[in-house]
């Protein structure tokens, strides 16, 4: 087979395709068209979904976990608090009655 005869063939082929593709099929013109509109309303489906995610609250989660987190700390710190302020009343205490018995042995003169 010559490069010529080839050539001719490929043109030919073309040729035969071009012609075939003017006289459009009646049922892909169908689904064509079933096509474009199925497109068209996913399209509309796409936009009505945008604007509900533009009115979609922000997502909040790394907040509420680090106010957990907060919030706990200062749990613990109310809590170690708490006890200083026991041991503070409980040595206030013993101090007073200290006082107490230091007065009782040690009565003021008055002149």
């Amino acid at each position: 087979m010559t490069p010529r005869f080839l050539a001719l063939g490929a043109i030919a082929g073309l040729s035969l395709t071009f012609n075939s593709c003017n006289k459009e099929d009646p049922e892909l013109v169908r689904k064509r068209d079933e096509q474009r509109t199925e497109i068209k309303r996913l399209e509309g489906e796409i936009s009505v979904l945008d604007e509900k995610l533009k009115d979609v609250p922000p997502d909040h989660t790394q907040e509420l976990t680090e106010a957990k987190a907060q919030a706990q700390t200062q749990a613990t710190e109310v809590a170690r608090l708490e006890k200083d302020v026991a041991a503070l009343e409980d040595q206030k205490r013993t101090l007073e009655k200290t006082f107490s018995d230091y007065r009782h042995k040690y009565p003021v003169k008055n002149n």
